[in-house]
């Protein structure tokens, strides 16, 4: 894959370039957070591992101006700061992914993996189209009866994958794999409160534009007891 590598501790840099290119991959490096926005506004790499604390601008900045841009690579976060507010502002800027520093190699080579798959897959689902919901992974943007809605980057992750196999159950262990990159850094109630959210703002979404989808029991994603969750029969059969 071609990566994308923006760490400004040079060491560190070099350590993970060679890493990257060890297991085959095409690594460019840069140290600037001015430069890198640039590159990042001309070239489509496979994947960007962004540090949060760079020189001229930072990295949450960098990646905000990337997504209203329509520059869709998934992102790996890198960051010193640990708390869980800056964990979520990065993850709201549009981050796929987040580490702390410090954090194992093996670690990131798994999470690089996971979002690499992520984005082989989606090249070659761009735009997708289930019953009143248009999904454009290129321009990150979601439509529902030709509305556009701001989905939060793992909502929209979800919704993408679903919409991508809308017969699929998918489980709460391939959801954390697909969406969060490991089965073993996300919680049980962290998948179901994402899903929650998604429902709901789908569910005002129909009703705001008068679809008659949403009735009293209507749900856009199914919980399939004890197999997962898929998108709802209702709207693939609107579908077909």
């Amino acid at each position: 894959m071609w990566i994308f590598l923006v760490e400004d501790e040079k060491q560190l840099a070099n350590t993970l370039k060679r890493g990257l290119e060890e297991e085959g991959h095409v690594v460019e490096v840069m140290h600037d957070g001015e430069e890198a926005e640039l590159q990042g506004l001309v070239n489509d790499y496979d994947i960007v591992i962004l540090d949060w604390r760079l020189p001229n601008r930072d990295g949450k900045q960098i990646l905000e101006h990337w997504r209203a841009e329509g520059r869709s690579f998934p992102v790996l976060m890198l960051t010193a700061l640990g708390d869980l507010d800056h964990k979520v502002s990065g993850l709201d800027a549009g981050a796929d992914d987040y580490m702390g520093k410090p954090f194992s190699f093996e670690e990131l080579l798994a999470r690089v993996r996971a979002l690499g798959r992520r984005s082989s897959e989606l090249q070659n689902n761009e735009a997708l189209t289930v019953g009143p919901i248009e999904l454009d992974t290129r321009k990150h943007w979601v439509k529902v009866c030709g509305i556009k809605r701001s989905l939060r980057p793992k909502e929209f992750i979800l919704l993408e994958l679903m919409m991508g196999a809308p017969e699929t159950v998918f489980s709460k262990t391939q959801l954390a794999e697909r969406v969060w990159g490991s089965a073993y850094h996300v919680s049980d109630n962290t998948i179901e409160a994402t899903i929650s959210t998604l429902r709901q703002k789908l569910a005002e979404s129909f009703e705001e534009c008068g679809k008659e989808l949403l009735e009293n029991r209507f749900q856009a994603i199914e919980t399939i007891r004890g197999a997962g969750y898929r998108l709802s029969s209702e709207l693939t059969k609107e579908h077909e």
